[in-house]
């Protein structure tokens, strides 16, 4: 692991690393949200993915209340379906209710390019800066 400038370690990806992949629709497309690597094989990435597929709810403030329906839609995907209820709704004598939905799927890392940072622009001449 190396850390960062303000000192959250960061990994290191490695080809053949599993990890679990944590997608949110966002204005009606699937974005990806989270990438936890796990430590070991696939079926130790299989089991991290069931676990947050049954507990994982995003911002939540209290995910304690929310409902869920997890559906294994392959060997190595979920889509699950969270509800939360915020308020009594007076006017509908119900509670309002908000849904949303995550695909969580399990991923090996098969290739990794560093990104290149762009060259520093060099320093401009001003009227008072020698060459």
């Amino acid at each position: 692991m190396i850390g960062r400038a303000d000192s959250t370690p960061i990994r290191v990806a490695r080809m053949g690393q599993w990890y679990v992949l944590v997608e949110h629709i966002q204005f009606g497309e699937w974005e990806l949200k989270a990438k936890v690597a796990v430590d070991g094989d696939q079926e130790a990435a299989l089991a991290r993915a069931e676990e947050m597929s049954r507990g994982h709810s995003g911002d939540l403030l209290e995910p304690e209340r929310s409902g869920r329906l997890v559906f294994r839609a392959s060997p190595t995907s979920w889509l699950v379906e969270v509800s939360h209820s915020y308020r009594w709704d007076k006017s509908e004598e119900s509670p309002s209710v908000s849904t949303w939905h995550l695909r969580i799927s399990v991923a090996e890392l098969e290739y990794v390019k560093e990104m290149l940072p762009p060259e520093p622009e060099p320093p401009k001449r001003g009227f008072l800066r020698k060459r």
